[in-house]
C-alpha cells in the first residue's frame, strides 16, 4: 500500500504539536507495517518556487527521506479544473495533481489536513481515498492491530457530572475567555443534557444541548420547537474514530424521535472537519454571528419521504436523515450475517439489553456510514435500496435468527483486487487486513456494499414473527428481494420512532 503524503502536513503544521505528533506515529506505523509514504514531485517544485533561499533549503531538507512520485502524465489544465475546480493559483493545480495521482492509483491514499484539498476530492468523488492523519492512523491500527480499537458507545448525562477542567474542553477555555467559566456554570445550573463518550476514563467526545424559543435562538429556518447545539467536541486524541459521526447520528436521532422543528449550531471557521460533516448530512450555513462564528441549520422533517423531481433515493436519504425514502423506486432486500461478523458491523447491537421495551426505539449506531463485504452473486442490488440486516443462529443469543437492523445502499461494486478492497473500505470497514485477504483469495468476486445506517429494530424481529407476518417463507440464506406487498408487512414492524 501507498501512502502519497501532501508536504503541508510535514511544513506548515510543524508548529502544531498535536498533529506533529500524530505524524511521526503515523509514518512509525507505515515503516512497521510495510506501508510507502511518498511525496510527489509536483509539490518539491512548488517549494522550489519560494523566493527565500534559507527558508527553501530549509524545507527541501524535511523532505529528503520521503521517496518522490515522479513522471506522472498530467492531464491538461482545463481537465483538472473540470474535475477539482477552479485552480487560480500554483498550488491549487499541485493540489489538483495530487488527487489526480490517487485517482489513478499511483497512491493508494493521499494524507492531508487541508480542508480545500478535501472539497475537491469530494467533488471528484474521491473523498474515501483521502485522510487526515487521525484517519490514515486509525486505518493503520484497524488493519494491523485490530485488538487495538475500542468499542465507543454514547451515554446521557448532566452537565453538572461534567469535568470542565477536563482537556477536551481547552480549545473552548482559549476561545472563550472569561466567559468560559460564565458560560459553564449556566450549563451546570440549568442541568443541560449531554452525551458523552467515555474511553476508559478519558472524556473522548461530548455534545452539550440546550431546548431553545424563536426568540432565544434568532435563526431562520421555520418552526418553534428548536434544538440547539451547544458544544460538539472530539477528543484530539479520539481523532479519526468517527466519534463526531456517532454523535450526529444521536442529535438526528433525538431530533426525530422528539419531534424537533430544526436543529442549529455554530461552527468557528477553524472546525473545518465539523463543517465538512455538518454539510453532508443537510445543516446549511444561514449566516455569521458578530464574533464570527458560522451558524448552521437544518429541518428536522416528518412523515413520509417522496422525491423532488430528478431527485434519487439515495439523494433523498442525505437530505432527510435518518428519515429514507421507501417507495416503489427503491427495492428492498434482506442480508444475512453470521453472529461474528454482525458483532463486528454492528457492535451497538450487541450492548443492547435483552429485555430492553418495545417502545424503546432505536438506538443510534456507532456510525453512520458502514461497508457490508460478502461474496453474494446478487447483482440486483443498487444505491437507495433499502437492505435488513438478519443475523443467522446462534446459540443464546437473544437476536439468533433475527432481523436487527436497516441500512440504505449507497455503492455496490465487485472486485477480486485486494489492494481495491482496501482502497475501497479504509474509512468504512471494521475488518483487519488479513480478514480482507482471507475474503479475496478465490475465483469468486467479492461484493463491496457502502450503507448509511439508518437504525436498529428494537427489540429485534425473531424469524417466527418474520414468517408469521408473510414477510418471508423462510430464513434467508442469501442476499434476498422482497416484494412490495412482503415490505408494507414489515414496516408497520420496525418500530423506528417516527413515520417515513
Amino acid at each position: 500500500m501507498k501512502f502519497l503524503i501532501d508536504t503541508n502536513v510535514i511544513i506548515q503544521l510543524e508548529d502544531d504539536g498535536e498533529i506533529k505528533a500524530k505524524f511521526a506515529e503515523l509514518y512509525r506505523k507505515c515503516l512497521e507495517n510495510r506501508v510507502q509514504v511518498f511525496i510527489h514531485e509536483s509539490s518539491i517544485e512548488d517549494i522550489n518556487r519560494d523566493p527565500r533561499e534559507g527558508r527553501r533549503k530549509a524545507t527541501l531538507s524535511k523532505l529528503e527521506k520521503f521517496p518522490q512520485l515522479k513522471k506522472i502524465p498530467s492531464p491538461p489544465l482545463d481537465d483538472l479544473t473540470a474535475r477539482y475546480g477552479e485552480l487560480p493559483k500554483a498550488n491549487d493545480v499541485v493540489d489538483a495533481k495530487l488527487l489526480h495521482a490517487v485517482s489513478i492509483a499511483a497512491a493508494d491514499f493521499l494524507i492531508t489536513e487541508d480542508d480545500g484539498i478535501h472539497r475537491r476530492a469530494k467533488r471528484a468523488m474521491l473523498a474515501d481515498r483521502v485522510m487526515t492523519v487521525a484517519d490514515a492512523l486509525v486505518w493503520l491500527k484497524q488493519s494491523f492491530e485490530p485488538d487495538t480499537i475500542f468499542l465507543p458507545a454514547v451515554e446521557d448525562a448532566k452537565a453538572h457530572e461534567l469535568d470542565f477542567k477536563d482537556p477536551i474542553f481547552e480549545g473552548l477555555r482559549s476561545d472563550y475567555g472569561s466567559y468560559f467559566d460564565v458560560w459553564t456554570k449556566k450549563c451546570i445550573n440549568e442541568h443541560r443534557g449531554c452525551w458523552i463518550i467515555k474511553d476508559g476514563s478519558a472524556l473522548a467526545a461530548v455534545v452539550i444541548r440546550k431546548d431553545e424559543t424563536r426568540d432565544e435562538a434568532g435563526i431562520v429556518k421555520p418552526g418553534e420547537k428548536i434544538l440547539k447545539i451547544c458544544t460538539f467536541k472530539v477528543s484530539e486524541d479520539h481523532r479519526g474514530q468517527k466519534l463526531g459521526e456517532q454523535l450526529l447520528k444521536q442529535i438526528f436521532w433525538h431530533a426525530q424521535r422528539n419531534a424537533y422543528d430544526v436543529m442549529y449550531l455554530t461552527a468557528k471557521a477553524k472546525q473545518v472537519s465539523l463543517i465538512r460533516l455538518l454539510e453532508e448530512y443537510g445543516f446549511e450555513k444561514t449566516g455569521d454571528l458578530e464574533d464570527g462564528d458560522g451558524v448552521f441549520e437544518k429541518v428536522v422533517g416528518r412523515g413520509k419521504v417522496s422525491l423532488d423531481k430528478g431527485e434519487t433515493p439515495i439523494a433523498a436519504v442525505r437530505r432527510h436523515y435518518p428519515r429514507f425514502y421507501d417507495g416503489t423506486k427503491a427495492k428492498k432486500f434482506v442480508i444475512p450475517i453470521l453472529p461474528d461478523y454482525h458483532a463486528k458491523l454492528f457492535p451497538e447491537v450487541e450492548m443492547l439489553p435483552e429485555n430492553v421495551a418495545t417502545t424503546a426505539g432505536a438506538i443510534p449506531g456507532n456510525t453512520i456510514r458502514k461497508v457490508y463485504i460478502c461474496h453474494s452473486p446478487n447483482r440486483t442490488i443498487g444505491a437507495g435500496d433499502a437492505i435488513f440486516f438478519y443475523q443467522t443462529k446462534k446459540n443464546g443469543s437473544p437476536r439468533s435468527q433475527s432481523m436487527t437492523s436497516i441500512g440504505i445502499v449507497e455503492n455496490v461494486r465487485h472486485t477480486l483486487d485486494v489492494d481495491e478492497v482496501r482502497r475501497w473500505t479504509a474509512k468504512r470497514s471494521v475488518f483487519s487486513d488479513s480478514e480482507l485477504q482471507s475474503w479475496v483469495a478465490g475465483t469468486s468476486p467479492l461484493k463491496v456494499i457502502d450503507f448509511l445506517l439508518i437504525g436498529h429494530i428494537v427489540p429485534p424481529l425473531p424469524l417466527s414473527a418474520l414468517i408469521s407476518a408473510g414477510v418471508v417463507s423462510s430464513w434467508p440464506q442469501s442476499i434476498t428481494k422482497i416484494s412490495e406487498q412482503r415490505y408494507l408487512k414489515l414496516k408497520p414492524m420496525l418500530n423506528l420512532g417516527f413515520d417515513f
